[in-house]
Order: C-alpha cells, then sequence, then structure tokens
C-alpha cells in the first residue's frame, strides 16, 4: 500500500514540474514514506495525501483557488458568451438580417444627424444671411431677371445654385421664382447634380461615386494606352456640356407638364 501511494505522488509530481519549489516538496515526501517503520506508516500517508494535492493544483495552474474564485470565472465566461446564428440555424439567419436591418437604418440616420443636417442647417443660414445683406428685393430682382428667359432659368440658375450652395442646399435657390416655374427649376437643379461631379466633385461629394467608378476605369484604360492621356478630362467637360443640355430640355418640359396639369386641375399658378 504504501508503496503503490508513493508511486502514485511520483506520477502527480512528473505533471508540476513546471514549478521547482513544488517538485522538491514531492521528493521530500517520498523519502519520509521510504524511510519510514510500519508504525509510523499514518503519518507518512497523511504527508503524502497533503503534498499529492500540492502537486495536482501544480499540475493544473488555472483551476480557482477558492468557491470564490470560482464563481468569478464562471460569470466572466458567461459575460464573454456571444451565442452565434449557427446554432439556430436558418431561423437565427432570418432574426440577425432582420435585426440588422434597422441598425443599419440607425447608422444611416446617425450619419445624417452627425453630417449632412448640421451641413444644411449652416448653409440656409448663411444663405439667408447674406441674402439680408444684399437685399431680398436685390436677390429677388436678380433670379427673376434670369428667370425671364427659359434658356438662363435652366440653365444659369441651377448650374449657379448647384456649384455655390451644393446638393441639397440648390434646390432653395427656387425660392425667388415664380411658381409655375419651381418645379421646372427643381427638375434643372437636381439634374444637374451628378454632370456636374466631373469638374467640381465638392457640387455633390456624397454623390461622388457616380463618377469616381468611371473614372478609376478610365485612368486604368489610359495607363494601359487603350485611350489617350487626359482622356478623363475631355469626358468630364463632355459630360458637363451634355448635361447643360439635358437640363434646359427638362426644364421646358417639366414646364409644360406643369402647365398642363394646372389647367387640368383648376389650379392658378
Amino acid at each position: 500500500m504504501l508503496v503503490d501511494t508513493a508511486a502514485h505522488a511520483i506520477e502527480l509530481m512528473a505533471h508540476g514540474t513546471t514549478l521547482a519549489a513544488l517538485h522538491d516538496a514531492g521528493w521530500h515526501a517520498i523519502d519520509i514514506a521510504l524511510g519510514q517503520t510500519d508504525a509510523a506508516r499514518p503519518g507518512v500517508a497523511a504527508e503524502l495525501h497533503r503534498n499529492a494535492i500540492v502537486l495536482a493544483q501544480a499540475a493544473a495552474p488555472d483551476a480557482p483557488a477558492s468557491a470564490a474564485d470560482a464563481l468569478t470565472k464562471y460569470q466572466n465566461e458567461v459575460k464573454n458568451l456571444k451565442p452565434t446564428a449557427d446554432q439556430l440555424g436558418w431561423l437565427g439567419n432570418i432574426g440577425s438580417h432582420f435585426i440588422g436591418m434597422f441598425q443599419k437604418g440607425g447608422e444611416v440616420f446617425v450619419g445624417f444627424v452627425t453630417g449632412i443636417i448640421p451641413t444644411l442647417v449652416v448653409l440656409m443660414t448663411a444663405f439667408y444671411a447674406l441674402t439680408g445683406l444684399i437685399g431680398e428685393e436685390r436677390v429677388h430682382g436678380f433670379a427673376q431677371s434670369m428667370g425671364k428667359v427659359a434658356l438662363t432659368r435652366y440653365t444659369v440658375l441651377p448650374v449657379l445654385s448647384v456649384f455655390f450652395l451644393t446638393n441639397p442646399m440648390a434646390y432653395t435657390f427656387g425660392t425667388f421664382l415664380e411658381e409655375k416655374h419651381k418645379p421646372a427649376f427643381y427638375d434643372s437643379a437636381v439634374s444637374f447634380v451628378h454632370p456636374i461631379l466631373g469638374l467640381f466633385p465638392h457640387a455633390n461629394a456624397g454623390e461622388y461615386f457616380v463618377w469616381g467608378g468611371v473614372l478609376v476605369a478610365l485612368l486604368d484604360l489610359e495607363k494601359r494606352g487603350v485611350v489617350p492621356e487626359g482622356y478623363h478630362v475631355k469626358l468630364a467637360i463632355w459630360y458637363f456640356i451634355v448635361g447643360l443640355i439635358v437640363i434646359l430640355l427638362k426644364g421646358i418640359v417639366t414646364e409644360r407638364i406643369t402647365a398642363f396639369m394646372a389647367r387640368r386641375q383648376g389650379v392658378e399658378l
């Protein structure tokens, strides 16, 4: 019995060799066991038992030293537990994508609150302050003079508004036009926020990807020699010119449609 106990202590000692002090304690316990008489066997067994417990704890250094430590470790494991949708299969995937849609909407809303909304408020404040300094009558007179002719009403005014006020503040420039011209002006201005990107990206920075995707492809073609160098600049100029023609046509057509709908519904603009 004594020899078996000593062999068990040696086996436990092999797992705790990382701690030199505990290693020496185990060998000391074995020496005591081998050097005692039969009358002293109970004391030797108790000594071996104590040293075996020490060696077992050394073999498992991550084991908690007390019940409080065990409880703390369990609480931390529960807090760090992150169940995945894979545990629930297709039902978990549906729930994850459903709530993900609203989370994405929340991110977009936060982007508006911290980005475009403050910028829009500042632009509106500056625009109306400038209008007050210049004089509302003068600003109205300039806009109305530009708005008397369709050519300037649906080309010069949209270009100036988009260039100086940018998107979406540019549409407020239509407040100086007559009611019957406002829908057509909006149609012209909103149709010009993309053609202007090739030459003046600041006018609609939030949608620069519309021109940016084309620009990346053109630069790659220029690098490979498929198109002449600087071709993207020529295309940007033509994009701008074609945009002017398109907004002029759209403004004239929308003005006619607005007049037709007003007569049909008996509305006087």
